[in-house]
């Protein structure tokens, strides 16, 4: 008895790529968990000098940490003229995920000192990231794979089915 349409080993091709499409799924969740779960040590600095307070923003020094996030201003002294008045906080905003720091008002503050703290990933953070980063590409061979794939049940049913076909008829 002759099986006439079957394309034999191309259903484990087909399961291939669908666990790898699960696997690629389940491996971002996780390392985006990990990510989030690496990025929670909180520093703090005391005594920034030389910061400034106006419309083009000054990036705290810190900003350059791996994973840097979640900036808070602690305390702003103006230290210009020897005044070390503390800054009222209305005066300023600061974009906790990037540490640049500019002012909400007209008034411009040329000599700030600056208390703050942040959080960070460090090494681990790094990483992960460095991970994620390298699995990205493979979705963009995924398509190339699945092309190629296809090419493969094509010609396997051509060369499979067809000649088949003719000799029962």
């Amino acid at each position: 008895m002759k099986n006439k349409g079957q394309l034999g080993n191309l259903q484990g091709i087909i399961l291939a790529l669908v666990i790898v499409g699960i696997l690629l799924g389940a491996g971002f969740f996780i390392f985006d968990e990990f990510l989030d779960q690496t990025n929670n040590n909180i520093f703090s600095v005391v005594n920034e000098t030389e910061a400034y307070i106006n419309s083009t923003g000054y990036r705290l020094v810190a900003a350059d940490a791996i994973g840097f996030n979640s900036a808070e201003i602690s305390l702003a002294v103006n230290a210009t003229l020897g005044s070390d008045a503390a800054i009222n906080a209305a005066n300023f905003t600061l974009n906790p995920t990037t540490g640049i720091l500019t002012n909400a008002t007209a008034i411009n503050f040329g000599n700030v000192t600056l208390n703050y703290d942040y959080q960070s990933g460090g090494n681990a953070f790094k990483g992960i990231e460095l991970a994620t980063t390298a699995l990205l590409t493979i979705p963009n061979l995924l398509g190339l794979i699945i092309l190629i794939a296809m090419v493969g049940i094509i010609l396997a049913v051509i060369f499979n089915v067809i000649p088949g076909a003719r000799q029962g008829a």
